[in-house]
């Protein structure tokens, strides 16, 4: 469920920046705001965010909502491997929530900007480099940090949008649309994330229709195709492992070898060798 319309104006309160010089003295970890609403923008990086106790992956684009009340942060035992904003904000009141709330208790606290991350970042950059003088410009602070929640919430209510469309396609339709897809794109590399954003569908409704209907995961789904178009390869084919793991994607010829052996029992060498010899025996 998102927000309904905002009533009154919020009040700024702090904007603070975590890059690669100063991640070690200001990376947040798990805290909660009693009574402030906090937006967290991944300017560069992927890496976790914890929001109520869960961890969420996280990209460049993201908007993590966090709610007060709730507690949100980083995992202190993780290298941080991105650049953020985090922008806080008093006095939010939007109707049906609670005080200093976006969304409620149950809806996904991560949402990406997409073709507007670029425009954000420089939002979030402006802020804060107003939000040195507050005493003159935080009403100006107030603002821009108005402009941001209004447009987190637009972006909340768009997915929800979205995705009451996406489930209202019949679940083993859906399945069958996402195994096409798979199957024309497996020697790519790609996520679970990516896959949902190409088809315009939720990662979680992707992934629970797609078990439904053939009993295993989207992206293990993937792998096995992997490791069978592999095998006819190996078996029908002259070409080096090193060339086959390229076709198929593999970031290196060391992970193919491992993903092959793990999947079939041997490594790719020796479960091409095992069909040369039965190919002479059957000569002899």
């Amino acid at each position: 469920m998102t927000s309904g319309q905002m009533q009154g104006l919020p009040e700024f309160v702090n904007c603070i920046l975590i890059d690669r010089l100063n991640n070690n003295k200001k990376s947040h970890l798990p805290h909660v705001h009693e009574n402030e609403l906090e937006l967290f923008y991944v300017y560069a990086g992927t890496g976790q965010y914890m929001v109520d106790n869960r961890f969420y992956p996280i990209r460049e684009g993201d908007i993590v909502i966090c709610n007060a009340g709730v507690l949100h942060g980083e995992d202190p035992a993780l290298v941080r491997q991105i650049h953020s904003y985090s922008v806080a904000m008093t006095g939010v009141q939007f109707e049906g929530l609670p005080p200093n709330c976006l969304i409620d208790d149950k809806a996904y606290p991560v949402v990406s900007c997409g073709q507007l991350s670029g425009h954000v970042g420089q939002l979030m950059q402006l802020i804060y480099m107003l939000s040195a003088d507050t005493e003159h410009l935080g009403g100006l602070c107030s603002s821009l940090g108005y402009s941001m929640l209004m447009l987190a919430q637009a972006l909340v209510r768009s997915r929800a949008r979205n995705e009451a469309i996406d489930e209202k396609e019949q679940p083993s339709v859906l399945a069958h649309r996402v195994r096409q897809y798979l199957d024309g794109h497996h020697s790519e590399q790609m996520t679970l994330r990516q896959v949902a954003e190409r088809l315009h569908v939720s990662e979680y409704y992707l992934a629970h229709v797609f078990k439904q209907e053939f009993g295993v995961p989207p992206m293990q789904y993937v792998m096995k195709r992997r490791i069978g178009e592999a095998q006819e390869l190996l078996m029908n084919t002259n070409l080096p492992i090193a060339e086959v793991a390229d076709r198929l994607g593999y970031s290196s010829v060391c992970h193919f070898n491992a993903m092959f052996k793990k999947n079939v029992g041997m490594p790719p060498g020796k479960f091409r060798q095992s069909f040369q010899s039965k190919d002479g025996e059957g000569e002899a």
